[in-house]
């Protein structure tokens, strides 16, 4: 397994990765979004390799408030359960504490993922019933510290 920089020759196999989490965890509509935010910010964006294939993708962003955010994340949905989210989570923690120092985390997950995050510290500040689409809720996260 290996964490690499996003490519933009990347951006088929990150869809491809995220392809895989529909229904459950996004929604078709949410492609796009990921098409754009993947043309407009690639820095600070990362791939988890394994056996030379892209199996998961994730993010980082600082906010306007000085807080960072989780962008993106995913592993392909039959290696939920192995590890792999964990292991990409907290690298890309890592990066980012590398970058811009020890600062609170944040993102925006649904209910699906909600106890993953609690269980690395986060904790939900707001909920929104079908934020991201008919039965995904919008969960939105924070840590304490980073």
């Amino acid at each position: 397994m290996e964490f690499r920089e996003y490519q933009a020759s990347d951006i088929e196999d990150v869809i491809a990765v995220f392809l895989t989490n529909i229904p459950k965890y996004f929604v078709p509509a949410e492609e796009q979004e990921l098409r754009e935010y993947l043309a407009e910010h690639p820095e600070d964006y990362y791939v988890l390799e394994s056996e030379g294939e892209v199996v998961g993708a994730g993010g980082v962003a600082l906010n306007e408030d000085e807080t960072i955010s989780l962008c993106w994340g995913m592993v392909r949905n039959d290696l939920i359960g192995t590890g792999r989210g964990k292991q990409l989570t907290l690298f890309r923690m890592e990066k980012a504490r590398e970058k811009w120092g020890d600062r609170p985390f944040m993102i925006s997950t649904s209910h699906h993922t909600e106890g993953f995050y609690k269980k690395l510290g986060f904790e939900t500040f707001e909920r929104i019933p079908d934020g991201f689409g008919p039965g995904i809720d919008t969960c939105k996260m924070r840590t304490k510290t980073s």
